[in-house]
């Protein structure tokens, strides 16, 4: 009897494999062969699940990026500005670990921002997250939370890039957590206080 694979398991396991390799020696010196000994297996069947290394990569940032999606864009339909600075505040204070992983994920995935596919990849990200945050927007404006000429989607796609930028000061450049509270504090108070109706 032919033995069963679970081949999204399978799939994670090569991933958490190609994670651990980038970080031990870097994107431009892991190869395939060391990623399939890392997950265990033969060469030729990790090209059963990725036929190249750009192909591991773009996966693994698609998982990362999309366990993320669910943090940043859980919660929808907030009744308030205010309720809406709250979910912003939740979503750009990071642990110590996450911010330690800023440093690793540009040590890992710096050399990938070569490759269309990856960009590709992690722009999708920034622009569903600056749809959601537009689409919150656009609800808010429509009960008189924000201002009516506010350009949503604009301030969408902005308040994404403003939310990475706070979460990768935090890990790039070692911010204390109450000093990162204070800035998320500033950030949100500034870019709130801007949309609400004068």
């Amino acid at each position: 009897m032919p033995k069963i694979v679970d081949k999204e398991e399978v799939r994670g396991r090569i991933l958490d494999a190609t994670m651990q390799v980038y970080s031990d020696v870097g994107f431009h010196a892991a190869t395939i062969s060391g990623i399939a000994k890392a997950s265990g297996m033969g060469k030729g069947t990790l090209y059963l699940y990725f036929d190249s290394k750009e192909a591991l990569t773009v996966a693994l940032a698609d998982r990362i990026f999309g366990g993320m999606g669910g943090a940043f864009m859980g919660k929808s339909s907030f009744d308030t500005v205010d309720a809406f600075k709250a979910h912003l505040k939740v979503t750009m204070t990071t642990t110590e670990e996450r911010a330690k992983f800023v440093r690793v994920f540009f040590e890992v995935f710096g050399p990938s921002f070569a490759s269309a596919d990856f960009v590709k990849s992690v722009a999708s990200f920034f622009d569903e997250l600056g749809d959601y945050y537009a689409a919150e927007l656009e609800r808010l404006k429509s009960i008189g939370e924000v201002r009516a000429d506010l350009d949503c989607s604009i301030a969408g796609r902005s308040l994404a890039a403003m939310v990475d930028g706070v979460i990768l000061h935090r890990g790039l450049f070692a911010i204390s957590k109450s000093r990162h509270g204070k800035m998320i504090n500033a950030a949100l108070d500034l870019l709130i206080d801007g949309m609400r109706p004068h």
